[in-house]
């Protein structure tokens, strides 16, 4: 394989446990070991820049104050004075006799008939100001409409109405001026409220005089309007011949029930009717027509007799034609007598019906001879027909009448649609001109009167001294605003000063920088105190609470337990740069988990600049690099460490160019494997990360990559791109450990996860001293 080749197509048993999941090494955007969430925004360390900056933030704070005091002691003092007008009469009876209250029928939510928003907006107007500035250069030139304007807009003039609700509102109208100069404060006062008194007499005076030509104009547009209103009023009613539409709705809803009613009632004796001429009929069988003419015949006399006479005849007939032939001259005789008499009854039947029943035919039926009983039944039968073309025609006309009802129904409603608007436009219009005729007169009634209709009920005057009666001068409220904000602008200046010098130093501060920076197990602190190689074991020269010691039991014990159902068998040890401690680290690492009890292997992975060799003082000859080659097997170059027992150590051997691609070859992925079942613990120092990739294959090998940061030296942009590199290979990181701490910062880091008992969290110490807890 060559060394090139990516992690991609390495066999799926040299990626170990990165596709575990039990595993507890550290995902992109998983939870850290402390539990913290993914995301969301963190207080402290912005608290601890404000904390470690704040020296900076105070001085520039301070400069600000100071400037911003100067600022306000160079403000020169104001005057302060005001005067109150009472713009309503405050009584009931007052106002009932006030002539403003005669025009004004509509009234605020606060019993008041003036709109005061709008009243503020008139007396602070440029055009009532300049008639007022006019009067006051007469002393004071430099005062003009465009200074007062100025004095609103700063607040040294300011026109409220006194109360802020409607429960404490009042019909006042509070007028105060501020100003350096005191006699010109209460000259301008004074001049205001005179201003202010001829406003609201001129005002009076010209609204009244508006209102009444207003109204004079409107007067023959609202007669002429109701004059029509009342036209279209008047044509409707004649048209439709109603004076109510709401009435005659009624009428012809009730009208077109009672036809309903009967045209109900006709209906049901036609149905009666109608099966008793049609039983009639199939007893008869027998039209009406022929029943007549039926009833007719039966009773002429002289039709009878013929009849008879016929039949007399016959029997003749009948008694011959026994005794004789059909040519013997007696029976040709009554034949010719029987011939005659059917002539005679045939001319007798057509002049009878020809009177009787014209049009009916002389059928067999209808010559027939009918009986009393059946001349009742003809006669019935003739009354029932008779009886249903009247109730036809009386249902006919009913029909009629319905349609129309029903017509002028459904025109009823848009007819009285119509109706009301005009009725209302009339009331509207009716209403509207009584008022304006109305208000015409009360105004009239007001334009008489001269009397001012504001009065003064607090005097222009300074604010004085209680004690000693002179003008109080005090620094305008705008001068003590600037001032605050120029402090709050120091603040901000500095705090921005702070954030910014400490993007520029790019480093982690503190161990609780690194913390908060990244989302991955943070799994210890270590603190500066220089090569403490070969101690940990023996303890020469550390107390039992050595800050040193204390850090690495808690870097072995947290990475030890950092999942108790997958144990980590293999790390790479690996920084962003160059002299982050990444040596120092392992090697102590490695130390303290033989100490324990663990077989550990520390393999000097860190082709350009091997150190273990010379740290632990064994022979660099051989090494890794000649495994890789295969020029020599690894259990021949396996040292043991005189620190401890359970340490060997594997070497780096021989400076190699290009010995880090080793790092992608399959004999690396099996040395890893047969590694991992010799030893309890494999360990690599592999170099600095920092535009090296080759050393992402030996972390692929392992159970995860330990990153050590160096507080106060790696660069917080270089880490940063570090791990999106990281992440872009999907490699695992057990966590990351900060290097070069302050003890300070060290024993509290440890101190947080546990009481202190020999250097070892006492959580965890009982645990690391029994056999079964050793990875065999």
């Amino acid at each position: 394989m060559q060394a090139g080749q990516n992690l991609q197509g390495l066999p799926s048993s040299s990626h170990n446990r990165l596709d575990n999941p039990s595993f507890a090494t550290a995902d992109f955007g998983s939870e850290s070991a402390e539990g913290k969430p993914k995301g969301g925004f963190k207080l402290r360390p912005i608290l601890a820049i404000l904390w470690r900056n704040a020296f900076l933030i105070g001085g520039v704070t301070a400069v600000a104050g100071g400037l911003a005091f100067l600022g306000y002691l160079r403000t020169p003092v104001v005057y302060e004075g005001n005067f109150t007008i009472l713009v309503e009469p405050i009584t009931s009876q007052a106002r009932a006799t006030d002539p403003t209250a005669i025009s004004r029928a509509q009234v605020t939510q606060d019993n008041s008939s003036i709109d005061y928003p709008t009243l503020l907006e008139v007396l602070q107007s440029p055009e009532l100001l300049s008639k007022i500035a006019a009067q006051i250069q007469s002393r004071y030139p430099e005062v003009s409409s465009s200074s007062l304007s100025r004095d609103l807009e700063y607040q040294n003039f300011t026109v409220i109405r006194k109360g802020t609700n409607l429960l404490d509102s009042t019909r006042t109208i509070d007028v105060t001026y501020r100003g350096t100069d005191p006699q010109g404060v209460q000259f301008i006062l004074e001049k205001l409220a005179e201003g202010y008194l001829r406003f609201s007499l001129e005002d009076r005076k010209t609204r009244i005089g508006g209102g009444v030509e207003f109204i004079e104009d409107q007067l023959p547009a609202l007669q002429q309007r109701v004059n029509n209103l009342e036209s279209q009023i008047q044509a409707i009613r004649q048209r439709y011949r109603f004076n109510d539409p709401n009435v005659e709705n009624q009428e012809v809803a009730e009208q077109l029930r009672d036809v309903e009613e009967k045209r109900l009632d006709a209906e049901t004796l036609l149905r009666e009717q109608a099966t008793l001429y049609g039983n009639l009929q199939n007893q008869l069988r027998l039209t009406p027509e022929q029943g007549l003419a039926a009833s007719a015949l039966s009773q002429n006399p002289r039709y009878q007799d013929l009849l008879t006479q016929l039949k007399r005849v016959e029997s003749q007939i009948a008694v011959s034609l026994a005794r004789f032939n059909e040519e013997s001259p007696i029976v040709q005789r009554l034949r010719e007598q029987e011939r005659n008499l059917n002539q005679l009854i045939l001319r007798e039947t057509g002049q009878i019906l020809g009177q009787s029943s014209p049009g009916v035919p002389g059928s067999s039926q209808v010559v027939s001879f009918q009986d009393a009983l059946r001349v009742s039944l003809i006669g019935q039968l003739v009354t029932s027909a008779n009886q249903t073309k009247a109730l036809q025609a009386r249902i006919n006309q009913i029909a009629a009448t319905e349609n129309e009802l029903n017509r002028r129904l459904t025109e009823l409603p848009a007819l009285t649609r119509q109706y009301n608007t005009l009725q209302q436009q009339l009331d509207i219009a009716t209403k509207t001109l009584n008022q304006f005729l109305l208000q015409r007169e009360t105004l009239r009634v007001e334009a008489a009167q001269k009397e001012v209709p504001w009065e003064i009920i607090s005097k222009p005057k300074l604010a004085t001294n209680p004690v000693t009666g002179t003008p109080i001068a005090k620094r305008g409220k705008k001068a003590l605003q600037m001032a605050v904000a120029t402090l709050g602008a120091g603040v901000l200046l500095g705090v921005l000063a702070a954030l910014l010098r400490e993007r520029l130093r790019n480093v982690f501060v503190t161990a609780n920088d690194l913390q908060d920076a990244v989302q991955l197990p943070f799994l210890g602190v270590i603190p500066s105190a220089g090569n403490r190689v070969g101690s940990l074991s023996n303890g020469k020269g550390m107390r039992a609470s050595d800050p040193f010691l204390d850090a690495f039991s808690s870097l072995y014990t947290n990475l030890r337990f950092l999942n108790a159902n997958s144990p980590v068998r293999s790390i790479a040890v690996s920084s962003v740069e160059p002299g982050d401690g990444k040596t120092t680290i392992a090697l102590n690492l490695a130390q303290m988990a033989s100490s324990m009890g663990q077989r550990v292997l520390l393999v000097d992975a860190n082709f350009f600049a091997p150190q273990i060799h010379t740290l632990l003082d064994v022979s660099n000859q051989r090494g890794l690099t000649d495994t890789l080659r295969q020029k020599v097997d690894v259990e021949e170059v396996i040292q043991k460490s005189s620190l401890d027992d359970n340490l060997s150590v594997l070497v780096a051997g021989p400076i190699q160019v290009d010995a880090t691609k080793l790092f992608a070859s399959y004999e690396m992925q099996n040395l890893a494997r047969r590694l991992q079942e010799m030893f309890d613990l494999v360990i690599y120092d592999t170099p600095a990360l920092d535009g090296l990739t080759d050393v992402n294959f030996l972390a692929a090998q392992t159970d995860g990559l330990l990153m050590v940061v160096g507080v106060n030296k790696t660069k917080r942009s270089r880490f940063n791109e570090t791990l999106e590199g990281l992440k872009k290979y999907r490699l695992p990181i057990v966590g990351v450990v900060a290097n070069h701490t302050s003890r300070r910062q060290a024993y509290y880091s440890v101190a947080q996860q546990g009481g202190i008992q020999n250097g070892m969290p006492s959580a965890f110490l009982g645990k690391l001293k029994e056999p079964s807890d050793a990875v065999r």
